[in-house]
């Protein structure tokens, strides 16, 4: 059975779809419960999710802030399922996706994710598609299941027994899906089962662009110093290394797309212009981090 976690704040815009998406599931049979930790404080959230009246649906309400890694954690202590599902509160699923995760975990892939995709209202936006192959060009809607080191929360699942080894997810601001991962590669092989779609609402603000793109480009070192412990990352050692650690970057995502096919290359090739000013605020946050002395990972 299966236990859906989605950590919420301020989600109002998104969180209907991400909650209707769930109960259309053709697999409607195998789902335990839904477990919402919302931790909102804009008073439009609550109202959204007060509407829902699914037995399966439980909502914990939380008066403080709360990252979504501790969300997702304290949504899996209380879920009942054997299998946990952890969704964003920005991403809707494919009514087949949680058919495709069983089918893949029953055939022995016990942790993994889906296919990330735009949502077709969201095709036309370059803002939006700059994201998806800023963020998630590994995960695209194309090629063969196949294991991966770490995949992103945004839809993620793993079992019970896995997730209460690895001691649930860090207390990091971002990358805490990345260095859950790491920690779960030890004991459970990671999956990508692009079978299992996923679409996620991305930003549309130019703002709030600029700030995740920093943000994400900082934790990167932050993560890496932590877990890898490689001379490389130390110091001013990163900031030297930089142009080739970017420039290492910059060809990995171009040989994904180009292997995606014609669809994706030609609407990468139209967002190209927002795409590389993402990269630029990126590389903004990556120097930052290599001068941040103070970020420490929290169990």
């Amino acid at each position: 059975m299966v236990s859906f976690i989605i950590p919420s704040y301020n989600s109002y815009k998104t969180i209907e779809d991400t909650i209707k998406s769930i109960f259309q599931q053709t697999r409607l049979d195998m789902i335990k419960d839904v477990i919402v930790v919302d931790s909102s404080d804009d008073q439009k959230t609550r109202a959204v999710l007060a509407q829902f009246q699914f037995p399966q649906l439980t909502v914990i309400q939380l008066n403080v802030k709360t990252s979504p890694a501790l969300g997702r954690n304290l949504g899996a202590k209380n879920a009942k399922g054997d299998l946990f599902c952890f969704i964003d509160s920005d991403v809707y699923l494919s009514k087949d996706w949680l058919k495709q995760i069983l089918e893949a975990y029953e055939s022995g892939h016990r942790a993994g994710c889906g296919a990330i995709s735009l949502p077709p209202f969201q095709t036309p936006s370059m803002l939006a598609t700059a994201q998806l192959y800023l963020q998630f060009n590994e995960y695209l809607n194309s090629g063969i299941l196949h294991d991966r080191s770490f995949v992103p929360s945004c839809n993620l699942f793993c079992g019970r027994e896995a997730f209460e080894k690895v001691g649930g997810f860090p207390d990091l601001r971002a990358s805490e899906d990345t260095m859950f991962c790491l920690s779960l590669n030890k004991i459970e092989k990671i999956w990508f089962v692009p079978q299992a779609e996923c679409f996620h609402i991305f930003r549309e603000e130019w703002s709030s662009f600029e700030r995740n793109q920093d943000l994400l480009g900082r934790y990167v070192i932050i993560y890496r110093r932590q877990y890898y412990k490689k001379w490389f990352y130390r110091g001013l050692f990163a900031v030297v290394l930089f142009p080739a650690f970017l420039t290492i970057k910059l060809i990995w995502i171009i040989l994904r797309i180009r292997k995606a096919g014609k669809v994706h290359q030609r609407a990468f090739m139209k967002s190209l212009g927002v795409f590389l000013m993402g990269v630029v605020y990126w590389s903004r946050g990556f120097i930052k981090g290599c001068f941040d002395n103070d970020a420490v990972t929290r169990r």
